[in-house]
């Protein structure tokens, strides 16, 4: 009687502890439900901030994109006359100055994702998908900017249209006094020649640059063991010597421009589009500051997405939020 009273105890205790062991994985796994559901809802709305966050910067950028078009457009087509004064290379000078300043900023995004496609994968806060997508976009607007520049530069004035204009003028057979035209003119090729030459320092900067970056990633690509991170360095410094050549062609264009076909345009004209191009680039520097503050967002909203995206697949694989394999 006692033995069998015995056994009947021990499977009462066996089923209620069995039944604790169920309810306690059923709490477990309700408890894991909720942080994935929870997760799930953030990883939504911090999608859809960067959503929000791109097509704001989309269409801010396809309006500065627009402006500077027209901008660029209206300078390569005039010239100083005697009369303006050397107000439109003046004007041509402070184009290029502001969209030097540009370049900058996306030189400095761009090294940004440059390092961070060929760093390790755990390093890397953003997925290398949306890096290399947006280092294409930062290279094609930095190779836009140096195209108009270019353009700009071809149109100033150049030292093959000397002969176009008369030094002097034998009206009472003195041959001593310059025209004014002429003074004008050499004015404006010296001012020509002086923007020319920054500008060529500035591509041989950009050369060196590159070939030191080269340096750097043959020296990386020979410390990894990662096939897919020295396939990510093989494409980086390709990239880069294909960038080479071109500044090296883009330099070559630029001492070898001829006479442009511009229109010399009066003082008036001259001094309606300074003003103009003054307000147009106030607002512009207010646009860019305001893209750039753009460009800032998207950064964070980007790590912020993938930071829930990796804690979301860790919850999945039955992992608690923040651990590490």
């Amino acid at each position: 009687m006692a033995a069998a009273a015995l056994a009947g105890l021990l499977k009462v205790e066996v089923a209620v502890a069995a039944e604790a062991v169920t309810q306690s994985d059923a709490a477990e796994l309700a408890q894991r439900q909720q942080v994935v559901d929870v997760l799930t809802v953030e990883a939504a709305k911090s999608q859809e901030r960067l959503d929000a966050i791109s097509r704001q910067l989309s269409a801010l950028d396809s309006d500065i994109e627009s402006r500077m078009d027209r901008i660029v457009k209206l300078l390569s087509t005039v010239k100083d006359s005697t009369d303006s004064k050397g107000r439109v290379r003046r004007s041509k000078e402070k184009a290029i100055a502001g969209l030097k300043n540009s370049i900058a900023f996306y030189v400095r995004e761009r090294d940004k994702r440059d390092q961070a496609l060929v760093a390790p994968e755990a390093s890397v806060a953003v997925s290398k998908e949306g890096l290399a997508k947006d280092a294409k976009v930062l290279d094609t607007r930095i190779e836009k900017r140096i195209d108009q520049i270019a353009a700009l530069a071809k149109s100033l004035t150049q030292n093959e249209e000397f002969n176009r204009y008369e030094r002097y003028r034998n009206d009472e057979y003195n041959y001593s006094v310059e025209t004014k035209e002429f003074r004008r003119f050499e004015k404006d090729v010296d001012g020509s020649a002086k923007i020319k030459a920054e500008l060529v320092q500035d591509l041989k900067a950009g050369i060196d640059k590159q070939t030191r970056d080269i340096e750097g990633l043959r020296q990386m690509l020979s410390a990894t063991a990662d096939p897919k991170r020295q396939e990510r360095i093989k494409d980086e410094i390709e990239e880069r010597q294909d960038l080479i050549a071109e500044r090296r062609q883009q330099v070559e264009e630029l001492l070898s421009a001829s006479a442009p076909n511009t229109k010399p345009i009066g003082g008036k004209a001259a001094f309606e589009i300074d003003k103009m191009l003054a307000e147009m680039t106030l607002d512009l520097q207010r646009d860019f500051r305001k893209f750039q503050q753009l460009v800032t967002e998207r950064n964070e909203a980007q790590k912020r997405v993938r930071f829930h995206q990796v804690q979301l697949l860790r919850s999945h694989a039955g992992m608690p939020p923040g651990a590490t394999k």
